[in-house]
């Protein structure tokens, strides 16, 4: 599995996310407007994808940087299913959204909601309500939960029931934000949510998904506050990263 760093939270810049998550490729931009970066940012990342031709794990301080990755799958000639790990939706529009913040409406702009401008920018096709599936969502917003109960999207609210709940049809794009795993856990999230699994029952379940499908790319938000990441903070959740890689290396590399 090829690992590709991202250091960004969106157009800012992380540095030191490179210690926490070693990488064959890192992407960069130069500085410039926050939206025209992260257009050229995202179509880099995209065109990384396509090339690779083996699974890849991708790794940035945000959860939009899905859109990139799934959209490199696409120019590939995969047409990814969506397994969506985190402890929020990501599923708010510009209406609803309280803070306006770009990473939570990264699964609304994947499933064609919102952001038009920034999917036609980097050649990204709406992925359908029923190929996506939220896994461990525990802090939603009212009018969020609202567009989610009237969306198509698959809703598991236990990590465990990635052992045998009904799925969308692999090859699978999962994403990871790191915030799913119980934050005692990790430090210094950007946005803790109280609950959620251990690491270890995280891995388990990412194991049992592993076993019954083929993954075309991991997308891991290593969401945390710049702060936190001079001291590894992706040391409690090796197991999980270690069951993605391993679980992945034994597929074969997948074509159109």
């Amino acid at each position: 599995m090829r690992r590709i760093l991202v250091p960004y939270h969106h157009a800012e810049p992380l540095p030191k996310l490179a210690d926490a998550f070693p990488a064959d490729d890192a992407i960069v931009v130069s500085k410039g407007p926050a939206g025209a970066m992260v257009a050229r940012l995202y179509d880099q990342v995209a065109a990384r994808v396509a090339a690779s031709g083996e699974p890849v794990v991708v790794a940035s301080g945000d959860c939009t940087t899905a859109l990139a990755i799934v959209a490199g799958l696409q120019r590939r000639g995969i047409a990814p299913s969506v397994i969506w790990l985190d402890a929020h939706g990501d599923f708010n529009t510009p209406r609803t959204t309280r803070s306006g913040y770009l990473g939570g409406m990264a699964l609304a702009i994947l499933t064609g909601r919102a952001g038009a401008a920034l999917r036609e920018a980097i050649g990204l096709v709406a992925v359908a309500d029923n190929a996506c599936a939220l896994v461990g969502a525990r802090d939603l917003d009212p009018a969020e939960r609202e567009l989610l109960a009237a969306s198509g999207v698959h809703r598991i609210d236990d990590v465990s029931g990635l052992a045998d709940a009904p799925l969308p049809a692999p090859p699978w794009y999962v994403h990871l934000d790191v915030d799913v795993i119980d934050p005692t856990q990790l430090a210094a999230l950007r946005f803790p949510a109280p609950g959620g699994p251990s690491a270890a029952v995280a891995a388990e379940a990412l194991g049992a998904l592993a076993a019954r499908g083929p993954i075309a790319a991991v997308g891991l938000a290593c969401t945390f506050l710049p702060t936190a990441l001079g001291d590894d903070p992706l040391a409690p959740i090796r197991p999980v990263l270690d069951v993605l890689t391993l679980s992945s290396s034994k597929r074969e590399h997948l074509s159109p």
